[in-house]
């Protein structure tokens, strides 16, 4: 007790070998006493979380710590590796699994310098335990479990790689003895995760080696006898083979027999669901013209497997190794065969167990039904293949998206299991970021259709969410429930959701309920597609989506609140899943008021008041998310009356000398603009200084009342008309066009894109004043002013358009004006099929 008085508190440094030292007493047995086993399983846990919370092997080592405190944590970490090397040593395999457990933390935990002077040693301990006469199974696992551990950390230190690769060739043999000789498939995979850690960073090591390691995982793989965790473990280990040679050409050669086994595979579960062609299609893509046929995986030719069962687990695990030779790094670039993987895919997603009118006389219904259910596996697989092709390839698929994209929508008419549609929503949203606006427009209309049949199957009284209804003035919500309430509660109302029937999906999805994580995804896809293509071509489909998104997010708040805090008892019906249903469709709601439109956001105010009680009555997560949500809409609701006057100065004022102007339909509002932001706008009129070099601030002030003046315009004759715009003090009149009188006189000069200078005397030759005013405003000025409906000098304009032309024959200058592009003729990215001659058929 005298030394714990001198502690100061549990930072102290002193108290961490006075730990330890406890620890080896309390923990470890001597080296005379038996170990109890069941104790020790419980013990073991909490033991190396005590060593890992408080860094008790760390040793460290600094000029502001006590010589002496640095010398006796030392000299405990040393009694602690003594105590482990006598437990590795014992006869005992109860004691030995202890210490090897131990010995793989120890070589996480300690210090650099300690590691760095024992890994040897404690490889060469570790190593003698998977060698015969090594027969305790567990003790195998173990020792292969902390070698790996080993392994990973001293691949940190670049200056030992070569020693390391030296050490590392001594495990391969014994670890190949494991995976043939061993018939206890836990030791199978502690050897897997040996053997993932030398090809990971040691690849040098099995380069010797190579055609063996491929043997032997191939013989696992293609028995299918195994647990699926340890077929993956075995998957990643052959995946990441090639990375042993390092070369594009056994990248290839691996892929090439992966997809060679699966096609051999599937052309023996699928006999008599699909016809031969398809098959021998597959192999000629497979298997180029002219181009020898490699040999098979592992070196063993294919063989048959029982007809009692389909070969699900191998063809499973060879798509599980094409998609992780797809998503991991490899040290040269290789060319990756798009064609054949994405045929390979869109094989196994057209077999839906259903028989071609020629194999009706030679199944039985006991084969029709075995094969119905491992189809969705073989599906699941498939398409986290194409997943993995997206995920590797980006951009590069372009010239193959018109493929992919009719593999998609076709696959998604018929699929209606939830796993799998979750999984297409999320190939659809990776094409959407991957590829950009250009797949969006033709994504669209699936995406729209298939998340409005999932969505809409929320139950619960509709509510009415029509634009020509949600004003600001008339666009209330239903009130929410403000009571607190308990988890049963909130389960009883999710309960009440589900129980309603949910409308069709294809043809196979009758009366089917939807579940939430598929409303989430279809959620998630919407918010990417108007993300990505709300600003191109979006009119035909962008008023649905808006109403689908708002309506979604009512009624998914309307029964109250939820909680994102999980239940361990439920965790499948608790509220927090209905609070993550909650989060996913104000997101989604967000995103919709958001993304740009043509016109203002219909449910601006509805959203407004949803986000407004989030933030008051939500839980923390959804509370935030709320509070976010009304900040980023505060551009909405109060447009930045931005100096006009600054933009002259920062145009002449550019230390680059570029000319930084601004676009005249700055303002990307509605048509009919905002009248209170133009008012506040004329208060500067007076003070402001006249800009020369933007006339949007004319044009708004003239636009402004030109809107209030709409009815007495539409009377008014020629004659009246003139007079009103020929009096220089009259504020409801603003010169647009800038006459400059300082310039030579020319007909009409283009400055700049947005720049137009008129001199007067030519228009006064042809036409009288004030319409060749209206006339230009009506010809140059296109955003402002030529609205009919708006607009009271329609008729003028078109009188002295014709005026103007004739006057411009007679000129000399010439007028260059670029018409602004708009978004309705951006061009699709996918604009034809590049597959079309491939699948003519």
């Amino acid at each position: 007790m005298a030394r714990f008085d001198q502690l100061e508190n549990m930072y102290d440094l002193g108290l961490k070998p006075v730990m330890l030292r406890s620890l080896i007493r309390q923990y470890l047995p001597a080296e005379n006493h038996p170990l109890n086993l069941n104790n020790s399983c419980f013990e073991l846990p909490s033991l190396v979380s005590i060593v890992q919370t408080h860094c008790l092997l760390s040793e460290l080592d600094s000029q502001s710590i006590d010589p002496k405190l640095i010398n006796t944590w030392k000299s405990a970490v040393d009694d602690w590796l003594s105590c482990l090397l006598s437990l590795l040593s014992s006869d005992m395999s109860d004691k030995c699994w202890v210490g090897i457990c131990l010995l793989g933390v120890t070589c996480q935990e300690c210090s650099n310098q300690r590691f760095l002077s024992s890994y040897s040693i404690w490889l060469n301990k570790l190593l003698s335990h998977i060698q015969p006469p090594a027969d305790s199974q567990l003790v195998k696992i173990a020792s292969c479990t902390s070698l790996a551990d080993l392994l990973t950390r001293l691949a940190r230190f670049p200056e030992v790689k070569k020693d390391g690769n030296l050490l590392a060739g001594k495990l391969i043999q014994p670890v190949l003895k494991l995976l043939n000789e061993d018939n206890v498939e836990a030791v199978w995979e502690g050897a897997a995760n040996l053997l993932y850690a030398l090809i990971a960073f040691f690849p040098a090591s099995i380069h010797h080696y190579y055609d063996k390691v491929e043997a032997a995982i191939a013989s696992k793989i293609l028995s299918g006898k195994y647990s699926t965790k340890t077929l993956k473990k075995l998957g990643y280990c052959l995946a990441l083979l090639p990375k042993a040679k390092g070369d594009k050409d056994s990248w290839s050669l691996m892929m090439q027999k992966f997809m060679i086994s699966i096609n051999d595979h599937l052309n023996e579960a699928f006999q008599g669901v699909e016809e031969e062609a398809k098959s021998d299609e597959a192999r000629r893509l497979l298997v180029p013209p002219g181009k020898d046929l490699p040999l098979p995986l592992g070196g063993a030719s294919f063989k048959g497997t029982s007809s009692e069962r389909l070969p699900t687990a191998t063809i499973s695990t060879l798509m599980f190794c094409c998609c992780k030779m797809l998503t991991s790094s490899y040290p040269v670039q290789v060319t990756v065969p798009v064609r054949s993987m994405l045929a390979l895919v869109e094989r196994l997603l057209r077999v839906d167990g259903s028989l071609p009118h020629t194999m009706l006389p030679f199944m039985t219904s006991v084969q029709q039904e075995l094969i119905c259910s491992e189809l969705p596996v073989l599906h699941a697989y498939s398409l986290e293949l194409l997943i993995a092709i997206i995920k590797g390839m980006r951009r590069q698929l372009l010239p193959h998206s018109a493929y992919i994209v009719r593999v998609v929508t076709r696959y998604f008419k018929r699929c209606s299991l939830p796993e799998l549609r979750i999984k297409l929503y999320s190939i659809i949203r990776m094409l959407l970021v991957s590829m950009g606006v250009g797949i969006a427009i033709y994504l669209a209309p699936d995406v729209i259709e298939n998340a409005s049949n999932d969505l809409n199957s929320l139950g619960g009284e509709d509510i009415e969410t029509s634009p020509a209804n949600t004003g600001p003035a008339t666009g209330a919500l239903p009130q929410l429930s403000n009571r607190k309430r308990k988890h049963g509660a909130e389960t009883g109302s999710l309960e009440e959701k589900r129980d309603a029937p949910s409308p069709k999906v294809g043809e196979s999805n009758t009366h089917q309920m939807t579940p939430i994580t598929v409303k989430m995804a279809a959620l998630d896809t919407l918010e990417v597609l108007l993300t990505v293509g709300a600003a191109s071509k979006s009119e035909s489909w962008r008023s649905s989506i808006d109403s689908l998104l708002m309506k979604t997010a009512i009624n998914s708040c309307k029964r109250g609140w939820g909680n994102l805090e999980s239940n361990i008892f439920l965790p499948h019906e608790s509220a927090s899943v209905w609070a993550d249903f909650q989060f996913s469709s104000l997101r989604a709601l967000l995103t919709s008021l958001l993304a740009p439109a043509r016109t203002r956001p219909p449910y601006l105010s509805q959203g407004l008041e949803l986000f407004r009680r989030g933030k008051q009555e939500a839980g923390m997560k959804l509370a935030q998310f709320c509070a976010y949500a009304l900040f980023a809409l505060e551009v909405l609701i109060h447009p930045r009356a931005l100096p006009l006057d600054d933009f002259y100065s920062a145009c002449h004022n550019s230390t680059d000398g570029a000319s930084n102007r601004f676009l005249e339909n700055i303002y990307s509002g509605s048509r009919k603009q905002n009248t209170s932001f133009l008012s506040d706008m004329r208060r500067t009129e007076q003070g402001g200084v006249e800009s020369h070099d933007d006339d949007l601030y004319d044009r708004w002030l003239q636009n402004e009342n030109e809107n209030e003046n709409q009815n007495e315009n539409e009377n008014i004759p020629v004659e009246d008309m003139k007079d009103q715009t020929s009096r220089p003090n009259d504020p409801s009149f603003t010169n647009v066009l800038e006459v400059r009188e300082q310039e030579p006189a020319a007909d009409v000069h283009m400055r700049t894109e947005n720049e137009i200078v008129v001199q007067p005397c030519h228009l006064e030759e042809s036409v009288p004043k004030s319409q060749g005013v209206a006339s230009a405003k009506a010809v140059m000025s296109p955003a402002v002013g030529t609205n009919p409906e708006v607009d009271g000098f329609d008729h003028v304009a078109g009188k002295t358009s014709s005026t103007l032309r004739n006057a411009e024959k007679g000129s000399s200058s010439m007028v260059h004006l670029d018409s602004d592009s708009s978004m309705d003729s951006f061009p699709g990215i996918v604009d034809a099929d590049p597959d079309t001659d491939a699948d003519s058929d």
